[in-house]
């Protein structure tokens, strides 16, 4: 999911709290049983089962095999993640902030878990997965910088020593002159404070890393419920189209 589109998505999720908020200040009780509201909650369970057959697909080999010849799966994901929260939109539209049965209030709770869910799923898995890809790049990169550092404090520690032996060599052949850099002591304590520095820094990036793993065994979790909580979701919503279609269309 890019910007634009996690704008787009995080737009709708805003756009269906405040629909669920409305019943705060309206409610239509006639409207969810005409024929206008009928076919919004039709369109809404139509949109809502999309995401069940991504699902399927997803989890089926050789179905996914076939459809993914003509749809690619970052595609079948866009349609998901749209049809999931623009389904509950409408499915609250339909509602007309009429909750009284225990069904409705159910199916309006198990749509909001849904979406908040998934959508939080899925933004904090895109930021984990891009910056991770990214820390990993910046270990390998500073384990060459650290490499360079090793070689260049090697370095410095040679022209100390050879400083020290010019110097005492110098006392005892006062004949033979020699260039001793003043700054070779300095430059030792450099090299090892960059390597020291990153040294600290590999060690925070491979602690984040870390984290990241720890995270991954959560959205694991998160992504057992996020199932569980939708097929609990889709059982209350055929309960409810059954009843409706049972005791009768209103605009009938």
């Amino acid at each position: 999911m890019n910007s634009q589109e996690r704008t787009i998505v995080s737009s709708l999720v805003v756009l269906m709290i405040l629909l669920w908020l409305g019943f705060l200040w309206h409610r239509d009780p006639a409207f969810p049983g005409s024929f206008i509201g009928f076919g919004v909650g039709l369109s809404a369970s139509v949109l809502m089962l999309i995401p069940l057959v991504y699902m399927t697909i997803k989890r089926n080999k050789s179905l996914k095999k076939v459809v993914t010849k003509h749809i690619a799966m970052p595609t079948l994901l866009r349609i998901h993640i749209y049809a999931g929260v623009l389904g509950p939109i409408l499915a609250l539209i339909h509602s007309a902030h009429r909750f009284d049965s225990a069904t409705g209030v159910s199916l309006v709770i198990f749509m909001m878990v849904v979406v908040i869910s998934g959508f939080v799923g899925r933004y904090v898995l895109g930021l984990i997965s891009s910056n991770v890809k990214e820390k990993k790049r910046q270990v390998n990169e500073l384990h060459v910088a650290l490499s360079n550092a090793k070689q260049a404090l090697k370095d410095a520690v040679c022209d100390v020593r050879y400083s020290t032996f010019a110097q005492t060599s110098a006392r005892h052949i006062p004949y033979i002159t020699l260039n001793v850099p003043t700054s070779a002591q300095s430059k030792l304590f450099k090299q090892e404070s960059q390597v020291l520095s990153i040294i600290d820094t590999i060690s925070d990036v491979e602690y984040s890393i870390l984290i990241h793993d720890t995270a991954k065994v959560w959205f694991a979790r998160w992504l057992k419920f996020h199932i569980v909580i939708s097929m609990t979701l889709y059982v209350v919503l055929f309960f409810h189209i059954f009843s409706e279609v049972y005791f009768g269309l209103r605009w009938l």
